[in-house]
């Protein structure tokens, strides 16, 4: 398993702030991952939450995280993002369902980088391209691991990103797994 913290940069969905915003942890995930970095559709899906579910996206831009330019796939993927969104495009979905993880996905595998996703598409894009991958619940027990948060804390976001029934006993499972990896 990766260790979040030690990558020289890592790419994040949608999925993952916004996991960290519903627990109130955006400032905390910011301040870990300052090496994070996301694609050009990921912010667009980002910003368009801000303006409608999520309000307290918009401190992305006042913290200025992630840092520099949003990523964009580089023309030779457009084609093979397009495809794959058409592939797995679920009946009315809106027109860019699926667009941040499959561009997290296709540039992660591009630029060599790690990626933190969490839903099935970019989960096994990452695994058919040799993606380095860690979960919202696997970051969050890495973060209180190191004392980046209280167990508390940690345990909101590991709740928010995962399916119901999934508990505390769980937790505790991803804690001693982060501990493992770490001291490894």
């Amino acid at each position: 398993m990766i260790v979040a913290r030690d990558a020289d940069c890592i790419l994040l969905d949608t999925s993952v702030i916004v996991n960290f915003v519903e627990a109130g942890m955006l400032i905390p995930l910011a301040g870990y991952l300052p090496n994070a970095a996301v694609t050009l559709d990921v912010d667009i899906e980002l910003r368009r939450l801000a303006g409608t579910r999520f309000a307290e996206l918009a401190t992305l831009d006042r913290l200025h995280w992630p840092s520099g330019e949003p990523l964009a796939l580089p023309p030779d993927l457009l084609d093979d993002a397009e495809a794959l969104r058409k592939l797995n495009a679920s009946p009315g979905a809106h027109e860019a369902a699926n667009r941040g993880e499959i561009a997290t996905a296709l540039l992660a595998a591009r630029l060599r980088v790690a990626a933190i996703i969490d839903d099935a598409l970019g989960k096994g894009l990452c695994k058919m391209r040799g993606v380095p991958r860690l979960s919202t619940a696997q970051l969050v027990a890495e973060m209180v691991v190191v004392g980046a948060v209280d167990t508390d804390s940690g345990f909101l976001v590991f709740d928010t990103s995962t399916p119901d029934g999934i508990g505390r006993a769980e937790f505790e499972e991803a804690l001693d797994r982060a501990r493992s990896t770490l001291s490894g």
